[in-house]
Formats: structure tokens, sequence, C-alpha cells
């Protein structure tokens, strides 16, 4: 039997290489484990962006699948993670015990149960139990599924108006609208739809349907440029009652309508969105006259994905604020004494 205190000290300048993750049961070489896949992000190109690799397992594990592909035209999914290390039962070398079995490191030291040598996970492969040499498992993880593609079916040629205007392209009604300023609105031939503008005043570049139905889903992917004060949006109208409304996924400087008027919250389509009632008088559908603004904003900004309209007029309606008969709805980006860029692809079902 060897010193105790000996192999401790050998145990210490023995730990060089870091071993596989530990198990309940120290001497089960071949456990299998799973890797776990990160989740795709979002696609931000025409084309789709290709998601991330799926993880990585230990001791001998499975690697993890791969990740759901991005929002966007084509996109792809990632690819499936690889394997992880095999734990052997070998000899130790290189060390003043070389003779020793696998075993006889493990039980003949009380070293191998020390919190130090199991939280930084060397227990292992310094007393005999694996080894990071050892045959790699095998990466059966599978590639993630391709996003949401937004079709682009429309064969009309680009459109740009600088002036107010409201008219028909690639099906949708579109409407062009500033005080004062600079800007324009390009109709484009896939169906969505660009907007810049410079030194406005109040701007609204949209396009939708007319009247359109609260069961409207609509999936977008915007490069949205805001320099200022400005708003990436579902809009629309209702008469009787008289409502402007806004279901905000993005925005420049400041998040609207402020810190007044808030009634509530909504789950929808993977975030959270605050909901504000707020009274105005100014310019509307029906001349400048009093309204009500209803508001549902996303505690998160993003400029991709899927709107659900339904779950947001269900949700002002369970907070008490009535619709009336709808006069549009809307994919909008609207600019408030600010200038910016933004290129909306969208569809609408």
């Amino acid at each position: 039997m060897h010193d105790p205190k000996l192999l401790a000290a050998t145990l210490a300048l023995f730990v060089a290489v870091v071993g596989c993750g530990t198990s309940d049961d120290p001497m089960n070489f071949g456990a299998t484990s799973t890797g776990g896949g990160e989740s795709g992000g979002a696609g931000a190109t025409e084309s789709g962006g290709s998601s991330s690799t799926g993880g990585t397992a230990t001791d001998g594990g499975t690697g993890g699948a791969g990740p759901t592909g991005g929002v966007s035209g084509n996109p792809t999914g990632g690819t499936g993670g690889t394997g992880g290390t095999v734990c052997t039962n070998i000899r130790p070398t290189g060390t003043e015990w070389d003779e020793a079995t696998c075993d006889d490191w493990a039980t003949q030291t009380s070293e191998c149960d020390s919190a130090w040598m199991i939280e930084n996970d060397y227990c292992n492969e310094s007393c005999g139990r694996c080894s990071s040499s050892g045959t790699g498992g095998t990466a059966t993880g599978s590639g993630g599924t391709g996003g949401t593609t937004i079709t682009d079916s429309c064969t009309e040629p680009d459109k740009t108006v600088c002036n107010n205007e409201s008219n028909v392209h690639c099906g949708y009604t579109y409407e062009y609208w500033k005080d004062q300023g600079s800007g324009c609105m390009t109709n484009k031939s896939g169906g969505g739809f660009s907007v810049e503008w410079s030194d406005i005043n109040n701007l609204l570049g949209r396009k939708g349907r007319r009247p359109g139905s609260r069961n409207q889903v609509v999936t977008y992917d915007a490069d949205y440029q805001p320099n200022g004060n400005s708003y990436l949006c579902i809009y629309g109208w209702t008469r009787n009652p008289l409502v402007e409304y806004y279901i905000v996924d993005s925005w420049g400087d400041w998040r609207p309508p402020g810190g007044e008027g808030h009634v509530g919250t909504v789950s929808s389509d993977g975030g959270t969105y605050d909901l504000y009632r707020i009274q105005k008088t100014g310019p509307t559908i029906e001349g400048d006259k009093a309204f009500t603004q209803y508001w549902s904003v996303r505690t998160e900004k993003r400029t991709s994905g899927t709107i659900t309209v339904a779950n947001h007029f269900d949700a002002w309606e369970n907070a008490g604020m009535s619709m009336g008969s709808l006069y549009e709805v809307s994919m909008c980006v609207e600019g408030y004494r600010s200038s910016g860029t933004a290129d909306v692809r969208m569809s609408m079902n």
C-alpha cells in the first residue's frame, strides 16, 4: 500500500488535462448524455440567415439537434452537434504509480473525492476513470427546419411616390402621407415597400388591406434604420368609435406612447406588449377632430417576425377599449420630427 500523502501530491502534479464530466456512478464509463442545441436567430438578409450549430455532448453522448432557421426568404436551419468524449478504463502513465490499475487510483486515495477535484471536473481523468483521448461519440443531431418564407409573387414594377397619395399596388392598398419635410415611399415589385425621410415633422408610409380583417396575420422582415423618433408597426383606424391603433414592434429614440394611459399587457407571438389608451385631437380619417389612440407596444424591439392582429384587438376589448368597424390593417413606418430609412418585406394573410 502506498502512502496516501504521496498519492495526493502525485495527483496534484498529474492533474494537467481536464477530464470528462462526472456522473452519479463514477465507474459508468460509457454513459450517454444529450447535448443541447442553441436557438436559431432570425434571418436578416433577403436570402435568409442560417442558424448556428447544435450543442456538443459529453461522456460519449449524442450531439444536439440543429436549431430552426430565421424568418426570411429561403432560410436554412443549423446542423447537428458533434458527439462527446468516451470514458475508458485506462491505466495512468507518466506518474510514480504507473503500475496501478484505474480502480486502484480511485480507491487508494481520498483526493478523488475532494471537492476541488470534483467541482473542477478533474476527478475522472486524474484518477484514471476516463481519457480525453477516447473515441468521440456520433453526431446524430439533425439540421433545424427552415424559417417562414415571405413569398414574392407580385410582378408589378416598383412605384415611387413622394407626394401624398393612396392607391393599390400588388393587391395591397398603400398610402403615403406627410405634413412637411422631404421623403418618398417606394412600392416594391415583390409586394413590400421602402420609405426614406429627412427633416420631416410627421410622415407615414403604409401598405396593407382596406378594410382588412381582425384575423389578419402579418409576417415581415425589415431593414429599419431610424434617426430620431419613429415606429415600425401594424397601423390602422376604426370608425364608430373613431380609433387610431398601433401594434409597435420597434421604434427609434423614444418608446411610444410615453408613461400615461397604461391599461395592461398581452403576450403574443413570442413577446409581451404593453397596452395603452390615449385621448387625442388632430388629423384623422374624418378630418381634424377628437379621437382615441390604442397602443400595443412590444417590451423588446424586433425587426422581423409574425404579428397576429386578433390577439391585440382581443386584449384591447378585454381592457374595456371597444373596437369599431375597420377602416384598414396596414404594415407601417412612421417618422416624427426625424430622419431615416426602412425597407420592409411583408406578407399578409
